[in-house]
């Protein structure tokens, strides 16, 4: 059937990196090798042999080359990834065995090869452990790289694949989505995708669209006209006219080159139409291409989330590791202020092998700053990294998912024990780093009052405070409706937050998906957050949009929309103001 005759169709994947694409379907064979046994003769084995090692040697070099290319164009942390394939590749004991197959029993080297490797990930790909999983895909990569050279076929210099062209396979290795995007591929769709997986942490890091959706490549016809979310994991296969311009319009708004209009901004920070400064910032998830163009513009980092470090580390890191990337980041940022949070992490989100059990009811479970107090080996080691990269006096430390005034005093005891230490080696430090915690349930929300003198900032993470306030899951469809930001009981925790930090004169910064709403920009104005962190691609408009608002008229909208009982009543409100603010 012609691509132009096919039925328009919307498949729901899982999303796995953000961004919205626009393109043609290209159907991809990945793992495709196909490999059979060979008698070899007693005079070639030697062959067989030379030819291991010569693939060996030959993969070595590619991985070389893309940690290289990975630690250039992205970060040191990531290009580990590759150490990680580098090690594998290398495996001594291994290739021993793979050797002593070929003598022994005079098989080809590309079967004895494979057979091994079968044999090695079988027992991983069963296992339902999110590391033993992970590293039977680093395997299996390495293999596919080892089995070109010995079948003949090797790396091939690519051309750029045809513009706007979104790939569909079973599953891409980090490489693979590292040179797809080197050669312009513009999103991709895999069947085997995780959050926690390498690919999805190098997607993120060069902001290429992801979605998993499983058997994609039976799925979506080769070269159908497609439209993927990468925020929301919706596919649209044969989109009709409509459809392709409303999503176009969406990209050219929240897509990458927005972000690069940055360094185009006339003045930073924004200021209002009367003249008051607008505090803006940016969250970053992982290290990335975005990272000079925020330096370079001095725009601070209100959240910079510290899980990555867990993830390609497939546990939790040394204190070393950690402290090299927060070096750094610190130097990297410097003169802005970059606030660190400890890592957020839970049953729910991220886990590998014996640090978390399973829990019935995750998203209320053992999480946030809880699993640290526990584990408080952990917890130290990651605060002696931050404060051992502190020198520059431009870090914060951030603590995820307080609950109460216990909890601050535990972490601030611990932190203290750790600055004792470093005093005692003579290690400098800043020992007026300052000490903030997320507002992110409701309790913590309702007592700012009197966890306010504690601490030195808070944090406001709309996206928890939602959920936890109305019982919603903020992934959960069916519920999309009730999932809302903007509801007044939201809202209220947000202004008691706000008018607890204005009381103590401690600064509150805004950092969830709300904080980079556009239609919200003038009510935080007029609330008085001193500091709205957003992702990257937001940042320009909000800037724009910031120079359009007075703030005296945005402080009597916070009042009027504040005084709301509907949710209804609430937008109404807001999408006035902002048709006002157009017409300017």
């Amino acid at each position: 059937m012609d691509k132009a005759t096919q039925k328009r169709k919307v498949l729901s994947g899982t999303p796995i990196s953000g961004g919205i694409a626009l393109g043609t379907v290209r159907i991809v064979q990945t793992n495709a090798f196909e490999v059979t046994e060979s008698t070899v003769a007693a005079n070639r084995v030697q062959a067989e042999t030379t030819a291991l090692d010569s693939a060996v040697a030959e993969t070595v070099a590619e991985l070389k080359k893309l940690r290289d290319d990975a630690g250039t164009k992205l970060a040191g942390p990531i290009a580990k990834i590759f150490d990680a394939q580098l090690l594998i590749a290398s495996d001594y004991e291994f290739l021993k065995q793979v050797r002593n197959d070929i003598m022994t029993r005079r098989r080809n080297a590309a079967w004895a090869y494979s057979d091994m490797v079968q044999k090695a990930t079988e027992p991983l790909k069963q296992s339902h452990d999110t590391y033993m999983r992970q590293m039977s895909l680093d395997i299996d990569a390495v293999a596919q790289r080892v089995l070109s050279h010995l079948k003949g076929v090797g790396a091939r210099a690519e051309s750029r694949f045809a513009p706007n062209t979104i790939l569909v396979g079973s599953v891409f290795t980090p490489g693979d989505v590292l040179a797809y995007r080197q050669r312009k591929v513009a999103g991709l769709i895999a069947s085997e995708a995780a959050m926690t997986s390498h690919m999805a942490l190098i997607a993120r890091a060069l902001m290429v669209p992801l979605v998993q959706l499983p058997h994609a490549p039976t799925e979506i016809p080769d070269e159908a006209r497609i439209i993927i979310n990468g925020t929301d994991g919706q596919i649209i296969v044969n989109p009709s006219e409509k459809e392709w311009g409303e999503f176009q319009k969406r990209k050219r708004v929240d897509g990458p080159a927005l972000i690069t209009r940055i360094k185009r901004l006339p003045i930073f920070p924004p200021k209002t139409r009367d003249g008051k400064p607008v505090g803006i910032g940016a969250n970053l998830t992982i290290p990335g291409l975005v990272d000079d163009i925020l330096s370079e513009k001095r725009i601070p980092i209100g959240l910079y989330r510290t899980e990555f470090l867990y993830l390609q580390n497939k546990g939790f890191p040394d204190e070393e590791s950690q402290f090299d990337t927060y070096q750094t980041i610190a130097k990297r940022f410097a003169p802005a202020e970059v606030t660190i949070r400890v890592f957020d992490l839970g049953y729910d989100k991220f886990h590998f092998a014996g640090d978390w059990p399973h829990e019935d009811n995750p998203a209320l479970g053992w999480r946030g700053i809880r699993p640290l107090l526990d584990m408080t080996d952990v917890f130290k080691a990651q605060v002696r990294a931050i404060l051992r990269a502190s020198t520059k006096k431009n870090l914060s430390i951030l603590l995820p998912m307080v609950a109460d005034l216990r909890e601050i005093e535990k972490a601030k005891k611990l932190i203290s024990q750790v600055k004792f230490r470093l005093k005692k080696e003579g290690v400098p430090f800043d020992d007026e780093i300052k000490l903030g915690i997320m507002i992110e349930i409701p309790s913590a929300a309702l007592l700012a009052d009197q966890l306010a003198p504690h601490i030195d900032f808070m944090s406001i993470g709309t996206n928890d405070l939602t959920q936890y306030t109305l019982a919603a899951a903020r992934l959960n469809r069916p519920l999309s409706i009730v999932y809302a930001h903007f509801h007044p009981a939201v809202l209220k925790l947000v202004k008691l937050t706000v008018e607890a930090c204005k009381s103590h004169r401690k600064p509150v910064s805004l950092c969830g998906e709300l904080a980079g709403e556009l239609l919200a920009l003038p009510l935080f104005i007029g609330m008085g957050v001193d500091l709205l962190s957003m992702n990257p691609n937001r940042v320009f408009d909000a800037c724009r949009l910031a120079a359009k608002i007075d703030s005296g008229v945005a402080r009597h909208l916070a009042g009027s929309v504040l005084a709301e009982s509907s949710l209804d009543g609430v937008m109404r409100q807001l999408q006035d103001f902002r048709e006002a603010l157009d017409k300017r």
